[in-house]
């Protein structure tokens, strides 16, 4: 079992607590306000797996903005562009794992 070391982001399981190194597996808040990246665009080199456990945010994917909601899935390919801001007045809760083809 892994144990939580910050209550707002956490690596779960990665290549440096697991013998699978294609899959990082995390837990993350993103409080009223927030936006991540702050600025900008992230991009990685793996798929995005997403499950929302509560509240409501904005995920913009190559330009397209959607609402993501407690209950929801979501998925983002390797190498696109994307973001996701919190600009509700509730904490928005979500599990992904970043998976390697």
């Amino acid at each position: 079992m892994t144990e939580l070391k910050n209550p707002g982001n956490n690596v779960f399981f990665d290549g440096t607590n697991s013998p699978n190194t294609k899959v990082s597996f995390g837990h993350i808040v993103f409080q009223p306000g927030d936006r991540i990246p702050k600025e900008g665009y992230g991009i990685h080199a793996q798929d995005e797996y997403s499950f929302v456990i509560r509240g409501t945010a904005h995920s913009v994917v190559k330009g397209v903005e959607q609402t993501v909601s407690a209950g929801m899935a979501a998925f983002i390919p390797a190498g696109e562009e994307h973001f996701t801001y919190n600009d509700g007045k509730e904490p928005f809760e979500v599990v992904y794992a970043l998976v390697e083809r």
